[in-house]
């Protein structure tokens, strides 16, 4: 518990200093925020709970090139553990609400992030107008296709909008599987786990443009994305429960 708590404090105390940082370069440059400030807060962040990460496949994610980004989502860990790897400028796309957050909220908005409310809204079309323009020029994109969490790391069904987002932009997709933050912190007896060790596996690019166009091409890029995560998740689900 005391080990717990000691984690918190410098979470808070970690987020303030290298947020104030954020706050100050993002207006005048996204690239320097991203590689300097919110990679830096992510290897703290995992310093101060103790977390390794394991990472596999690094080299097929590209680095000249605009690319966009799919991983599963199971816990704030997540964040902290992408954010600590990619080496270059990104941009992520987020649910609305985290733009209410204290200085991760406002750090996101000013650093130019995207946020959607996945109420198929015109507010949300425009967004994804924006998304495409920006990134087949811009920065790589990351996005969890789920929405939302999964708690018990099952994969959860995937929503539309990052595969029509792909589709239209034309550049290379990577899947990206995190595994481990949900089982960092255990919720019901207030302790950290002693096994803090968070995988972090690239998958070969799929390149959009040899796909059929319109929805089949589409299904098809979901499918790929689905059946590339789904194979490891099962596998460490398996190792959990065995």
């Amino acid at each position: 518990m005391v080990r717990l708590l000691i984690a918190y404090i410098l979470s808070v105390l970690l987020t303030t200093i290298w947020g104030l940082m954020g706050l100050i370069l993002a207006p005048f440059s996204n690239r320097l925020a991203i590689t300097l400030v919110v990679r830096n807060w992510g290897k703290s962040m995992l310093w101060a709970w103790g977390v390794k990460l394991e990472i596999e496949g690094f080299e097929k994610l590209p680095q000249d090139r605009s690319t966009i980004i799919m991983y599963n989502h199971q816990s704030s860990f997540d964040i902290l553990a992408f954010s600590a790897v990619i080496p270059f400028e990104w941009k992520a796309v987020m649910k609305k609400e985290v733009i209410k957050m204290p200085i991760v909220g406002w750090i996101s908005k000013i650093g130019g992030h995207y946020f959607v409310s996945r109420d198929g809204s015109s507010e949300d079309t425009r967004e994804v107008k924006k998304i495409v323009s920006d990134i087949k020029t811009g920065p790589s994109v990351l996005l969890a296709p789920e929405g939302t969490r999964s708690h018990d790391g099952r994969l959860l069904p995937f929503k539309k909008g990052g595969f029509l987002i792909a589709m239209l932009a034309g550049v290379p997709v990577v899947p990206m599987l995190i595994w481990g933050g949900k089982n960092i912190k255990n919720k019901k007896e207030f302790k950290l786990s002693s096994n803090k060790i968070i995988n972090i596996k690239f998958f070969d690019p799929i390149d959009v443009s040899l796909l059929p166009r319109g929805k089949k091409g589409r299904e098809e890029l979901e499918n790929s994305v689905r059946d590339s995560l789904a194979s490891e998740v099962e596998k460490y689900l398996a190792q959990e429960n065995s």
